[in-house]
């Protein structure tokens, strides 16, 4: 098949099918849905084969479409102008009119009559591996949709169904995101853009309670910021150097000083979709959106938009006080995320706040600006939606299993939802532990910012630690709560409710999760195969070496293979050569006497019984978002101020 029908298929396929979703009944969504998603995601497959073997492909579809692009663009910012006026909202409103009118001023009265980037879209395999993210791991999350929002709907008895316009954005979504990493023409990045700033609005807003309003609108906002940012821009690149083609400021090394400040507000508007701080709480508000939203908001989709955006202007950048900041600034996201982490007890805003850490490395690592960091940038881009998305949806399984998202709520759960509890441990080792990609990828992006290449780079180490540090502890803690039990000596063991393993919902998680492990056994051919040539092609030297099917750098070396073996071993020797007796197995000391007849209590001082209570310790106090947003916010305004004022001086 064609490449330029390939590029076809991937955007406009989940337009098409968004569209035709508004118009068939309930009991024709499932294939509807379940056949393009399957399309799509072979189309990608297909698209990475061509790449690879005939190199990027460029295609300009027809003028026709310019046009359409044209009308679709004013009435969709006209629309973002009308939510502000009926919601009474005056940031949006401010915003979106803002946005109008530089829209027009720059393309009817600055920008030629007819003029045209060309191409108008360009797919390179850095623009494959983000397609590979939105169509694989996006498509399974659209299919885990089906049968969640039927769970979901019926939780909130609604009288009718609103599926058809959930699946109406959440599929249109798809294509939209292809639109935005496909894009050379800026104008073209700008339509696809704020589409999924519309998009996101209405999917967070789909319960239609009023924190979903509220969440929505903060979303809107943000996310406008950030239109205004790359908007301005354009602007700017298009008067200083007269292209609006991202391969002209990226194809011929760094740029000069003048296309700094549009590369840093192309930056900004990359901050706000990835909810970098002080941008971050639109991403938290988020979490009130049904599962399937958070899953896609987080790992394939929105927030992806952002980092792709300042990955793909590194080489511009690179080796400038731009890029330096930039690294700093990443590592300090990722650091203060962390943080924030430890002090959440609802398990979505873990996720939330772990995203945005993660995202805040891949900035990092495009500031550090080197081939080792942009290849870690890579591989952490393709590990990170895989396994978020894994979490993401168990977290959905067990909330609707046992009607909480909280962490206190999910002790010993293992013994109750035991499949769907041993899949959220299996993803959160994904995320933690040796040998696997995510801890990978942190390896190669230490090694990457201890390089000395500027003098603010130590800072970063730092950073990087401590927040690397964080993740330990929320990651084992939430583990921890999920298998540890106290009950009663006497107690029989909690019998495990019925699961629908079998269901597509169960059949897309264990999906995500083999796709992990296998990513991860297979990481040196990962990176000898995809990551360095997407490394090579974006004019850095690849620094990871794959000889043996070890990954070797300069400064040392990780053996996938070597540590699966120890871990097998590790897990295997004991189930063969231990055996344990009924006898054997005693109750949990309670710090005292345990008292089988009255639950889980124990006898304390002059003899009195004791309820035993367990639950995990949050350090509220310390890293408590009360306690450090203030700062945070405050610090993050300060860095984002220095980044633009210091490519001004």
């Amino acid at each position: 098949m064609a490449g330029d029908t390939l590029i076809a298929i991937l955007i406009l396929l989940p337009m098409a099918t968004a569209a035709a979703g508004l118009a068939v009944k309930d009991q024709l969504r499932r294939p509807l849905i379940i056949i393009p998603s399957a399309v799509l995601i072979a189309a990608s497959l297909m698209l990475l084969f061509q790449v690879l073997e005939h190199g990027p492909l460029t295609f300009t579809p027809a003028p026709a479409w310019g046009s359409v692009i044209l009308v679709l663009e004013l009435a969709l910012l006209a629309y973002f102008v009308y939510l502000g006026v009926v919601r009474r909202h005056v940031l949006v409103l401010g915003l979106g009119g803002l946005q109008f009118a530089l829209f027009c001023l720059f393309k009817f009265a600055w920008l030629p009559s007819g003029f045209k980037a060309q191409p108008a879209l360009h797919v390179d395999l850095l623009a494959v591996v983000l397609g590979l993210v939105i169509s694989v791991v996006g498509a399974l999350i659209v299919i885990y949709g089906l049968n969640y929002m039927d769970n979901h709907e019926r939780h909130l008895k609604l009288s009718a169904t609103r599926q058809h316009i959930f699946f109406f954005f959440l599929v249109g979504f798809l294509g939209a995101m292809n639109g935005v990493v496909f894009a050379n023409s800026l104008l073209w990045l700008f339509f696809f853009w704020e589409i999924t700033t519309l998009c996101c609005y209405h999917l967070i807003r789909h319960d239609l309670t009023a924190e979903a309003e509220q969440s929505a609108l903060r979303a809107l906002w943000m996310n406008l910021f950030g239109g205004v940012a790359l908007l301005t821009g354009m602007t700017l690149t298009y008067q200083v150097s007269g292209t609006l083609s991202l391969l002209d400021l990226t194809g011929f090394g760094p740029v000069g000083p003048v296309l700094l400040l549009p590369l840093a507000l192309f930056c900004v508007a990359g901050f706000t979709k990835a909810a970098q701080v002080p941008f971050q709480s639109w991403l938290l508000g988020a979490m009130v959106a049904p599962t399937p939203v958070s899953a896609l908001l987080h790992s394939a989709t929105m927030v992806k938009a952002g980092v792709y955006l300042v990955l793909r202007l590194a080489p511009a950048y690179e080796g400038t006080y731009l890029s330096a900041l930039l690294a700093v600034f990443g590592a300090f996201v990722f650091m203060v995320a962390s943080l924030l982490a430890i002090s959440q007890r609802i398990s979505k805003r873990v996720l939330a706040y772990s995203t945005i850490a993660s995202l805040g490395l891949v900035v990092c690592l495009a500031g550090i600006n080197t081939g080792l960091a942009i290849a870690a940038a890579v591989a952490l881009i393709i590990f990170h939606a895989v396994t978020k998305g894994l979490l993401f949806l168990v977290v959905g399984i067990m909330e609707q299993g046992i009607h909480s998202r909280d962490i206190e709520d999910m002790e010993g759960l293992i013994t109750r939802l035991p499949v769907i509890s041993g899949l959220a441990i299996l993803g959160m080792i994904v995320m933690l532990f040796v040998p696997f990609g995510v801890l990978f990828t942190k390896w190669a992006s230490i090694q990457a910012a201890a390089t000395p290449f500027s003098d603010l780079y130590p800072l970063a180490v730092v950073f990087l630690a401590l927040g690397s540090a964080a993740g330990m502890v929320f990651w084992v803690r939430w583990i921890g709560r999920l298998i540890s039990n106290v009950s009663a000596a006497d107690a029989p063991p909690a019998e495990p409710r019925p699961e629908p393993w079998r269901s597509v919902s169960y059949l897309v998680v264990f999906s995500l999760l083999a796709g992990a492990v296998a990513l991860s056994a297979l990481a040196a051919p990962l990176v000898s195969s995809l990551i360095n040539p997407t490394v090579a092609a974006m004019g850095y030297s690849p620094a990871l070496d794959t000889a043996g099917w070890h990954l070797a750098t300069p400064y040392g070396f990780f053996s996938p293979w070597v540590l699966f073996i120890i871990i097998a071993l590790a897990l295997l020797l004991p189930v063969l050569l231990v055996r344990i007796r009924p006898e054997e197995v005693q109750p949990v000391y309670l710090c005292g006497e345990n008292q089988p007849a009255t639950g889980p209590t124990f006898r304390s001082i002059a003899d009195q019984a004791t309820p035993a209570q367990t639950g995990g310790i949050y350090w509220t106090r310390t890293f408590g978002e009360q306690s450090l947003n203030t700062w945070v916010n405050g610090a993050g305004i300060v860095l984002l101020a220095a980044l633009i004022v210091g490519v001004i001086v």
